[in-house]
Order: C-alpha cells, then sequence, then structure tokens
C-alpha cells in the first residue's frame, strides 16, 4: 500500500531557520526562532498543467478509474509523486460528502472467487441467502455503485482466470473464505486491487478482514466462565485451526489460565474424515468422561453435539462461535460477517479509487469484533 505523507519535500539543512533578538530599550529579551514558510501547496489543477492534460483526466487517473490509459496514468502518478502534490483532506472530505448525498452510479464489476462445490443455477441465490460475508459485501458494494458476480476457480487455471476476470472488466478481487486450508492462488494479481477474508488463502498474502477470532474466543470463554460455568471444553479439529491460524483455540487456552488447574479441559481436535456417528460418540465420551459443562464450539460442528443424544442445557450447555442468530435460542459469539463482508468492500474500493493493484509490500490486517449473544443454550448457573 502506497502512503502519502505530507512533508515537504525540501531538505531541512537547504532552509536552516534564522534567528532575531527582541530587545527593550538597550536589553535583550528573547532569541525568536523566523522559521521559513512551507512551499505552497501542488493543486490538482497545477498538476494538470504540468502535465498538458486536462483536470478531469488526472482526477480519474490518482482515482484509479480505469478509463485513463495505463501509459499515462503511470505518467501522472510519476510526476505526482515528482513535485510533492498531495490531496487537500478537506476538499476530499468535501467531495466524499458529495458523493454521499447522490444516487450511487455504476462504477465497475467486482468479483467472488471461490471454490463452494454448488451447482452454479443457484449459487447466487445460495450466497445471498446464506452467506452472511457475501450478504455484507453485496450490500455494500451496491451501496458504492460496485457489482459482485461469483468467479470458481476450481476447474480453470490461473491464467484463465486472470484473462477472464480481466476481460469482464473487473478491477477488483474478492477472495471469499476458503473451505480448504493452504490454498494457493498463482494468478496475475497486478492487474487488480484485491482483499481477502481469513487465513485460508495460504498464497499470495493479500491485505485481509477477518473477525477477531483469537478476541472472540477469549470473550466467550470468560463469559461462559462468568455465567457459572466451571469446566468449559473448546471443539476443534486440525483443518478448522488450520483455516483460522489456529486463533480460536488460542484464544480460549487464554481464558482458561486463570481458572483452577483441576478444572482446565484441553481440546478435543476432531477428525472431520470420520463418519458422523463416529465424531458424535467422541463428542459424547469427552464430555461424560471429561465432566464438561459447557461447550464452545463453531456452527459447523452443532450437529455433531447435537448427534450425541445429550439435552441441551440439562446434559450440557452449548455456546456458538460464528452466527448464533441462525440458531434460534443458542448462546454465543456472533463474528458479525456481514459487517466483515461490508468492511472489505469499503477497503477494495478505497483501494480502486487510489489505484493500488498487485500484491502488497506489507499486507495489513483489520479486524472486527465480536458480539455475545444471550441464549437458552447456555443459561446461568445458580
Amino acid at each position: 500500500m502506497r502512503v502519502l505523507y505530507d512533508v515537504p519535500k525540501r531538505p531541512i539543512e537547504e532552509s536552516p531557520p534564522s534567528w532575531r533578538i527582541l530587545t527593550a530599550g538597550d536589553h535583550p529579551v528573547k532569541m525568536v526562532a523566523s522559521v521559513n514558510p512551507p512551499p505552497e501547496r501542488v493543486s490538482l489543477r497545477d498538476l494538470a498543467k504540468r502535465l498538458g492534460l486536462t483536470h478531469a483526466t488526472v482526477s480519474m487517473a490518482l482515482r484509479g478509474l480505469p478509463r485513463v490509459a495505463e501509459k499515462t496514468r503511470r505518467r501522472i502518478l510519476e510526476e505526482a509523486e515528482r513535485c510533492g502534490y498531495r490531496p487537500d483532506p478537506m476538499l476530499s472530505a468535501l467531495a466524499a460528502y458529495r458523493q454521499n448525498k447522490r444516487v450511487p452510479s455504476y462504477h465497475g464489476h467486482l468479483a467472488w472467487l471461490h471454490n463452494y462445490d454448488f451447482p452454479a443455477s443457484r449459487l447466487s441465490q445460495t450466497l445471498l441467502h446464506q452467506n452472511p460475508y457475501f450478504m455484507g459485501a453485496h450490500h455494500r458494494a451496491a451501496e458504492l455503485g460496485f457489482q459482485i458476480e461469483p468467479y470458481s476457480f476450481r476447474d480453470v487455471s490461473p491464467d484463465q482466470l486472470s484473462a477472464i476476470l480481466n476481460a469482464r472488466g473487473v478491477r477488483g478481487i474478492l477472495v471469499s473464505p476458503l473451505d480448504r486450508p493452504g490454498t494457493c492462488l498463482a494468478m496475475d494479481w497486478e492487474k487488480f486491487s484485491a482483499v481477502a477474508f481469513g487465513f485460508s488463502l495460504a498464497s499470495p498474502r493479500l491485505h485481509t478482514i477477518i473477525s477477531a477470532q483469537y478476541r472472540i474466543a477469549l470473550i466467550a470463554t470468560r463469559k461462559l466462565h462468568e455465567l457459572g460455568y466451571k469446566r468449559v471444553g473448546f471443539l476443534t479439529s486440525s483443518a478448522f485451526d488450520e483455516r483460522t491460524d489456529r486463533n480460536f483455540v488460542a484464544g480460549f487456552l487464554s481464558g482458561s489460565i486463570d481458572v483452577p488447574a483441576d478444572h482446565q479441559i484441553p481440546p478435543l481436535s476432531l477428525k472431520e474424515d470420520d463418519p458422523e456417528p463416529a465424531i458424535s460418540a467422541a463428542i459424547k465420551k469427552w464430555i461424560v468422561g471429561s465432566g464438561v459443562e459447557a461447550v464452545l464450539c463453531s456452527n459447523s460442528f452443532l450437529p455433531f453435539v447435537a448427534g450425541t443424544g445429550l439435552a441441551i442445557p440439562d446434559d450440557v450447555a452449548v455456546a456458538l462461535i460464528g452466527t448464533p442468530n441462525r440458531f434460534p435460542g443458542f448462546a454465543g459469539m456472533d463474528e458479525n460477517c456481514f459487517r466483515v463482508g461490508a468492511l472489505a468492500v469499503e477497503h477494495l474500493a478505497f483501494m480502486i479509487q487510489h489505484g493500488e493493484r498487485g500484491l502488497p509490500e506489507i499486507p495489513c490486517y483489520i479486524l472486527v469484533d465480536g458480539t455475545w449473544v444471550d441464549g437458552a443454550s447456555a443459561p446461568p448457573q445458580a
């Protein structure tokens, strides 16, 4: 990400401060530094005049709009850097205010890259009604004047995918949460602005928008203890840990540090490839054998817990991590996935408007905090 700093380009040594002595009669009072004034700000119109281009062309190039030829855009960016052009923050704020008051016009096409195993005929409707990340992204994109379309990379090569996206005028890419950890996408990233969700994309490293997974598990664990549950257990799997960079399990372990040693329960790591009855049997054995009073797990593990035959919350309390509101009566931490999706589009739109394409030199991570949801599945203990 290229950041422009509002500082004079001229070295300090070339314009040292001059000193003058204030006097009262014949007696000196104090010495005062007289610093040379900073150089005048180079405006957008000044930059356009230097280049012999129109004000509109320079403005579009600096905002990363595709209507300016790549050669012209690079020339404008190089001259802006050379002469020390910096956007006026007050004028930028005024322009943003005016833009927000208008009905958004169409600004471009965004790609939602995924590897879902859904029939293409019902993919968009499935995403719009069942995937909160996509729902949030789709809603915010419409507000900003962008259109999102899903693209699968399951059956195409990276070169084919790059060519397809470029031919269809895609300017920004959202790499969706992927079901397989360690995924690599070796496509031509230099043509696009891109952000990713989560840690399942191993390569390349992009700017990433994600829920604050460590804090979410930490807060959930502490909340269950505050509700009176002494022996809290955490369900996980090796694939789940890898997809989440072990943030959830780390948060749970941190939340258990202050618990007496005889109440601490090691996390149970499941084998997701095992048959569902075998997984449920392993969970039941763990709950009964370890005396687990409350289970903390992601939404995806809930069917396995239900398959144990244990009554919730009479036999064991359950708190979910993810979207507990989708399961009426269940307590847990809402990851605010809708907000994560919306924020990803906001950041991607910023990158497009500022011409930030290709792989970032230093990837940034934006974390969205979770929200505790009370529910009958984990009631307060007397």
